[in-house]
């Protein structure tokens, strides 16, 4: 078993809408840069044990579970890694499942993978120093490389993604007398009936985890709309960092008052009219998900990924508008 701890930076969480600092700023971000990897490796498990070994790693308060099948050169739960290629080749050797798509961590090198198939039971992350509970803000999550190829391509077993299709990230927390809540991250949603408003997870985006309270145990789980009679066919994989982390980026870039523009909201669609002809918009919900539409003679209309707060962003040519609007 190996076991490895950390300190790493002290973070002041703040729960959501509350405005004030809570009583955890002790509570320490998985960043999973203290993990010893040399230059482009990975970490599944303890590569030199000859036997099946059940074990864990730490990265800021939290332990990851992992197990590692040496007979099989395979693994399961949670591994780290810090390669930077983003292009799946084929195959199920361990690096084509230790890539994400983007080549690195989350403004850093290191990023952890979870392969959370059910079959091995819980893919648990437990929290040891917070027994009666901890606010858990949130993390980055984006898609792993091997995941992309297999929604773009097929899965040897399924087709592509096409309407109708969905991989979906559910996280469970559970509280100090074992409640439970959950909330759901879509790693790629083919669902509309607009074929514009499909998409999948190819940067790293924020998934809010503050609605499940306080926890001493986050678990994650995968579904997929692609499944034969043994189960899901898509790779049970995502990547993720900086678990605990506080969102601080806006996502709002070059912003400009001078595009006139004006959105009504009505049945979780924000119609965007404006003198200018052209333009796109693109709708992003708290949770990083986001939908797009392009304009027809001055007006789009954008079905609002999220409910609560939607910030839509107009853009025509250089200039940008961005209107925040709530989804009720």
């Amino acid at each position: 078993m190996r076991k490895i701890f950390t300190t790493s930076s002290l973070v002041a969480l703040f729960i959501a809408g509350a405005g004030v600092a809570s009583a955890q700023s002790d509570l320490q971000v998985a960043d999973f840069e203290n993990l010893d990897l040399a230059p482009e490796s990975y970490w599944v498990g303890d590569t030199e044990d000859e036997d099946y070994d059940w074990g864990s790693f730490t990265s800021g308060s939290f332990e990851f579970a992992n197990f590692y099948m040496a007979d099989y050169g395979s693994w399961a739960f949670y591994g780290y890694s810090n390669l930077t290629s983003t292009e799946y080749t084929g195959g199920y050797a361990l690096d084509q499942q230790m890539m994400n798509c983007v080549g690195s961590g989350y403004n850093s090198s290191t990023f952890a993978i979870g392969y959370c198939d059910a079959y091995w039971g819980p893919s648990e992350i437990t929290i040891p120093d917070f027994p009666e509970g901890v606010q858990v803000n949130g993390m980055w999550v984006t898609n792993t490389a091997w995941v992309v190829d297999a929604i773009l391509n097929g899965d040897g077993m399924s087709g592509p993604f096409a309407a109708g299709d969905y991989l979906k990230l559910t996280i469970t927390g559970t509280d100090a007398n074992d409640g439970t809540k959950s909330v759901d991250f879509y790693l790629a949603d083919y669902r509309s009936e607009n074929p514009d408003d499909h998409y999948y997870v190819k940067e790293w985006r924020y998934f809010d985890l503050s609605s499940l309270g306080e926890v001493v145990k986050l678990v994650p789980s995968i579904e997929s709309t692609k499944k034969n009679s043994y189960g899901m066919t898509t790779p049970a994989y995502f990547s993720f960092d900086d678990l605990g982390a506080v969102n601080t980026q806006s996502g709002i870039e070059n912003v400009a008052a001078d595009l006139d523009v004006r959105v009504a909201v009505a049945d979780g669609i924000a119609t965007v009219t404006s003198a200018v002809a052209d333009f796109e918009v693109e709708a992003v919900s708290v949770t990083g998900i986001r939908a797009a539409a392009v304009s027809a003679n001055g007006v789009a209309a954008v079905r609002l990924p999220g409910t609560g707060v939607n910030i839509v962003r107009v853009v025509s040519g250089t200039t940008t508008k961005v209107v925040k609007v709530i989804n009720r």
